[in-house]
């Protein structure tokens, strides 16, 4: 299962098919101090599921959106 990080904390990633061939890849940070964070939310298109998957947090690694990520 992958997994996304902002600083020190863990981020849950959810994968999602839309419509036909396109994937929503959701980073979801935990609440801070109890209020909730907005998700970051990358829409690709494509057939592998992993392949999106790796491509969507690298494009949120690289607009600094997140710090790192483990697939």
């Amino acid at each position: 299962m992958p997994r996304a990080f902002v600083g020190a904390l863990e981020c849950q990633v959810v994968v999602d098919r839309d419509l036909g061939e396109t994937w929503a890849v959701t980073v979801v940070p935990p609440p801070v101090n109890g209020v909730p964070s907005a998700p970051q939310v990358v829409k690709l298109q494509g057939n592998d599921k992993e392949a999106i998957t790796r491509g969507a947090l690298e494009i949120l690694l690289k607009a600094g959106r997140i710090d790192r990520f483990e697939m």
